[in-house]
């Protein structure tokens, strides 16, 4: 299959949520799956830096899933007004 450059790059790009959705599949709930995917290869761009994994990556993991249950809505769709104020 034949990528533009700009989806190459992606894909190449360590810690990518390219490199942990699989090729050709379709999920049944994609904004979810991309959300897990991102949150996944953020956590291995971390680990990759030598975080500490339960003192850094997991409260961040979870700062993020709090703020989309708060908001409902995924990073992708937030504003500076869905700060919780």
């Amino acid at each position: 299959m034949h990528h533009p450059e700009w989806v190459v790059n992606m894909i190449e790009a360590p810690g990518s949520a390219l490199l942990v959705l699989a090729d050709g599949v379709v999920p049944l709930n994609p904004e979810s799956t991309v959300l897990r995917a991102m949150l996944e290869g953020w956590a291995c761009q971390q680990r990759a830096r030598f975080l500490d994994e339960r003192e850094t990556i997991e409260p961040r993991l979870a700062l993020v899933r709090r703020m989309v249950a708060f908001t409902g809505l995924y990073p992708w769709q937030w504003t500076s007004a869905d700060d919780g104020r």
